[in-house]
């Protein structure tokens, strides 16, 4: 009885032992399988990878247009645009934007940035985008068709002090256009860029207001007018681009804007 009993408890050792054995090798068997697969899959991308990113700006370009597309279709995008300057006030402006990694695009006056050429080269270094209001701020629609080209090509000679790169945007003052200013601008080869967001940070001239205003306004892939010619301006921007990035809107310039509702224009 004994014996039967050894016999029995060897037979169920021996049992569980192959159990165990078959149990690893199948284990074993399927982790070197898909070890073999991720493998695969992960040479299959970095191969795709490389060859999408065989210049790495050209990367991070496609990644950002990807992105801003996303943001459009999700009514996430908002150019933010300043009038009138360069001020006294731009550098700050300029500093409390670069800190948020968010790009501004300035419609400037040529006769400010003639006296304050310094801001205007530290604008376009921070990598903000420069677009022409006037020289003087005159009303084009009052003017000849020489004097709104004078107008337009005094501020180039400005900006070509500091900045290489074609002047393609305008905004004209009030933006208030007759056939005489479209016909003017399409000889200095400009595009007029309006907005539909006005903040009134002119009339306000209060940071709380216009920070309340344009908030109220905002409604996604917008174009915000503002000026960087008021201390209250600079302060309510700050608290405006604050606000808008938790929740979750992306800052583009007007070229990033227009390039984005383009793309999705055509694809339509």
């Amino acid at each position: 009885m004994k014996f039967i009993c050894i016999r029995h408890s060897t037979i169920i050792i021996y049992t569980i032992l192959i159990i165990v054995i078959l149990i690893s090798i199948s284990f074993t068997y399927i982790i070197t399988k898909n070890t073999h697969n991720n493998d695969i899959i992960t040479e299959e991308f970095e191969d795709e990878l490389e060859f999408i990113c065989e210049d790495e700006n050209n990367c991070e370009d496609s990644v950002r247009k990807e992105l801003l597309i996303e943001q459009y279709n999700n009514k996430k995008l908002i150019a933010l645009t300043f009038d009138d300057g360069p001020s006294k006030y731009t550098e700050i402006l300029v500093d409390e934007m670069k800190k948020r990694n968010v790009p501004v695009t300035f419609f400037i006056l040529g006769e400010n940035a003639s006296k304050r050429i310094d801001t205007l080269k530290f604008q376009i270094d921070a990598g903000n985008e420069i677009g022409i209001h006037s020289y003087t701020h005159k009303l084009f629609t009052k003017l000849n068709e020489d004097e709104i080209l004078e107008q337009i090509d005094k501020t180039k000679e400005v900006i070509k002090k500091v900045y290489d790169k074609e002047i393609t945007y305008i905004r004209v003052p009030y933006g208030s256009r007759n056939k005489k200013v479209d016909s003017s601008l399409e000889k200095a080869n400009l595009t007029d860029i309006l907005w539909n967001v006005d903040s009134r940070d002119w009339k306000f001239k209060n940071t709380t207001k216009t920070y309340n205003y344009v908030i109220k306004k905002v409604k996604g892939n917008d174009i915000i007018l503002m000026h960087d010619t008021f201390k209250t301006s600079i302060e309510a921007a700050v608290k405006i681009v604050d606000k808008l990035l938790e929740e979750d809107y992306t800052f583009v310039t007007v070229s990033e804007f227009y390039e984005t509702k383009n793309i999705i224009e055509l694809n339509k």
